[in-house]
């Protein structure tokens, strides 16, 4: 299970412009990589001089599939474990240079790598919507290539190399073979490669949706949820670093810049205009900071940093709220209801199953489309809900209300979930009125819930009144 689709295939072109516009290394655009299939999109992203992040999108040649070499035995172990695949977002780490005596120091970076990223939000507040495995992949050598130098190589399961394309920080992995180990796993949403080494570096590969990051570097976690943000969130980096000094495009289509300055953007309601004003602990207001996605001039970011600009500081809102839309198009949090089917019994108490964000979820219930008053939780008992008869529908409506997100017609699309039955007559006796196939007390607090009314259900005697005359017909059936 996969998000849709993004547009980031339908941007290399574009991006691998800005690459060359800024004087980057890629080497392989044009005679290399004639097409996006040969070619894979990749963020070097890392610490400058300066403070800020810097680098930006590469295109390298895609990796040809090659058999992965497995030397002693992989463990493979869910560190993570919050539902069925098929309904979460499975990240996988991944590692690379640790031989068999090495392999024990593994576990616990992948588990310090996973709980730094849900001390961050979004993911904090999602953290039961991802499920993680570790893959124990174990190597002929130890470390890996051009580490801690250009010109050092060893023999590896994964390829991970520093100095890719003849940039000191990228760190690359054979994509193919990564994969390839992820399989491993129960499934793959996202996959972690972690390279055994204390040297600092890192990659996005956007449309691979993995991320590579070194196991010993003080900067090494932070760098693995800055490319999360490229291969989940779709986002844009908000550094000013690599391309041309004016911005030479259009309106990008990432969540997180744009060329519109405040007035503008406010007026014509684009991307974050939502946000505008919005004080973020932490990052301060929201507007628009000239300076972005690689140029300094004529774009425009939504905070003065962000995670997509520093390493150790939190998302911007534009920013989280496109990671929740991304994370909620894999996950469904209606996962299941009761009665299972379209049909439920009248009388009978309805439920839904949801997978819950720390905030929780707002539930609202109708009776033919009219609104229920008081049913916000879960579960209905139809028993408390006055005049009801078979043939009327009940829907519930749930709504992943949070804070995060200001969009309200993304929420609309990925954040509200609903079903409906269809009441149907009890089976069973004529006053079993909750379809147990008894005449009890509960039936009879039904009927004295609709004493001196027309409800024609509890009618039993079809004098147009629920009354006396129904109460000693309910006693003539009792079971107890």
């Amino acid at each position: 299970h996969t998000p849709e689709p993004s547009s980031t295939i339908l941007n290399v072109r574009g991006l691998a412009a800005i690459a060359v516009m800024g004087g980057l290394s890629c080497p392989t655009l044009g005679q290399e990589c004639p097409d996006e299939k040969a070619c894979t999109l990749v963020h070097a992203c890392h610490p400058g001089p300066h403070g800020h992040l810097e680098g930006g999108p590469l295109l390298l040649p895609r990796s040809e599939p090659d058999p992965l070499f497995r030397a002693g035995q992989w463990n493979v172990d869910t560190i993570l474990l919050n539902g069925p695949s098929n309904n979460r977002l499975d990240l996988v780490f991944v590692c690379d240079g640790y031989t068999s005596a090495e392999i024990g120091a593994f576990a616990p970076r992948a588990q310090s790598a996973l709980d730094e990223l849900f001390d961050l939000e979004p993911f904090k507040s999602y953290e039961n919507y991802f499920n993680a495995h570790r893959v124990d992949v174990i190597s002929a050598e130890s470390g890996v290539d051009n580490d801690p130098n250009q010109g050092v190589s060893r023999n590896t399961a994964l390829d991970m190399a520093f100095w890719c394309s003849g940039i000191e920080r990228l760190l690359c992995v054979n994509v193919s073979k990564a994969e390839i180990a992820a399989q491993l796993a129960p499934d793959v949403d996202q996959i972690f490669a972690v390279a055994n080494s204390t040297k600092y570096g890192g990659a996005g590969y956007t449309n691979d949706d993995l991320g590579t990051f070194s196991s010993d570097n003080a900067s090494s976690y932070q760098v693995a949820i800055h490319e999360l943000g490229h291969s989940l969130g779709n986002l844009a980096d908000e550094y000013t670093y690599g391309g041309p000094t004016n911005w030479p495009g259009g309106e990008p289509d990432r969540d997180n810049v744009s060329i519109y300055p405040f007035e503008q953007m406010q007026s014509l309601m684009r991307k974050w205009h939502l946000w505008l004003g919005h004080n973020q602990p932490g990052l301060g207001n929201h507007g628009t900071y000239e300076g972005a996605n690689y140029s300094e001039l004529g774009i425009y970011r939504p905070t003065d940093t962000s995670m997509m600009r520093e390493l150790g500081v939190p998302f911007n809102m534009p920013s989280q709220e496109a990671l929740i839309i991304e994370i909620q198009k894999v996950v469904n949090f209606l996962e299941a209801y009761s009665p299972a089917s379209d049909d439920a019994p009248w009388g009978t108490t309805l439920s839904v199953d949801c997978l819950e964000p720390t905030h929780g979820l707002t539930y609202a219930w109708f009776r033919n489309n009219m609104e229920i008053e008081d049913a916000d939780g879960p579960s209905l008992d139809l028993t408390t809900v006055p005049f009801m008869k078979p043939g009327d529908s009940i829907r519930v409506d749930i709504t992943d209300n949070t804070t995060r997100l200001r969009n309200e017609v993304a929420r609309n699309n990925w954040m509200r979930e609903s079903h409906t039955w269809n009441i149907t007559a009890p089976t069973g006796p004529e006053a079993d009125f909750n379809g147990d196939n008894r005449v009890n007390g509960a039936d009879l607090g039904i009927l004295l819930l609709h004493f001196g009314t027309d409800n024609a259900s509890t009618d039993l005697n079809n004098d147009g009144i629920v009354d006396g005359g129904d109460l000693g017909g309910l006693l003539s059936q009792w079971t107890g």
